[in-house]
């Protein structure tokens, strides 16, 4: 499988360095963010050292906002919007984006259903795919897949970390599984979304890499990492960290090739 990484990693160098580090490494690609800083020039330094982008991470602070009415909710709206727009200019075609924010549970209103269907919209005029994921709230997951899922336009990111430590059990992969298209890997200690390399947690990875067999998934196998979240990590250059990364997921693309 095709080992990417996200280029936010850390916050201690810039992005530039971020990225030449991944590339020296041996990753075929990563997932970005979408900052302020970088958002219009990160896709040309990717370019610069030979890193396919996967996705793109859209912003997901105050994204209840889509479902409530409030003085953000355009500006909150047109962000989203502009990530798609955005993306579209610089040929990426899949997005990352959270259906809520925070653990309080907004409303399911006709106000949220009518912007979702908006952003769906859009980014099938720019041949966008929407993959939602499951965060603190997955029943969301549900909503949306259920009025949508059957758009080409909207498809499922599994972030195998935030159902350990928000949603032990309830098995989103596998209900979700045929909407999959991209995965957020990463390792905590069942209560803190600590983001850890794969195998520096409690997350055993044995029954993930069965269901992907199962699933046939034939898509690039993403770590969501970061170095600066846990103090395991502390004491190690980016560079070192980035090879822990690589060795991680490498252990881990052969326990799914021996599943």
């Amino acid at each position: 499988m095709k080992l990417n990484m996200f280029a936010d990693f850390t916050s201690a160098i810039p992005l530039e360095e971020r990225l030449e580090i991944i590339k020296e490494h041996g990753f075929d690609g990563v997932m970005l963010g979408f900052s302020e800083e970088y958002k219009h020039i990160q896709f040309e330094l990717a370019d610069k050292f030979g890193l396919a982008v996967e996705n793109v991470h859209s912003p997901f602070d105050r994204m209840n906002s889509l479902w409530e009415k409030r003085s953000d909710s355009t500006a909150i709206y047109n962000r989203t919007a502009d990530c798609i727009r955005i993306c579209a200019e610089n040929n990426v075609s899949k997005i990352v984006v959270h259906p809520t924010d925070g653990l309080v549970p907004p409303q399911v209103t006709v106000f949220g259903m009518k912007n979702f269907d908006g952003l769906i919209s859009t980014a099938a005029n720019y041949g966008i795919k929407l993959l939602f994921e499951n965060i603190q709230l997955p029943d969301f997951l549900d909503v949306l897949f259920g009025k949508f899922g059957v758009s080409e336009s909207v498809g499922f990111c599994y972030d195998v970390g935030h159902e350990n430590c928000f949603t032990k059990g309830d098995d989103r992969l596998m209900k979700h599984g045929s909407l999959l298209e991209a995965l957020h890997i990463h390792d905590n200690d069942g209560d803190s979304d600590s983001h850890m390399l794969p195998f520096d947690g409690n997350i055993n990875y044995e029954p993930f890499a069965k269901k992907l067999k199962t699933l046939g998934y034939e898509g690039a196998l993403s770590l969501e990492v970061f170095k600066d979240r846990s103090e395991k990590y502390a004491q190690i250059s980016p560079a070192e960290f980035v090879e822990k990364a690589k060795q991680a997921v490498q252990k881990l693309d052969l326990l799914i090739a021996e599943a």
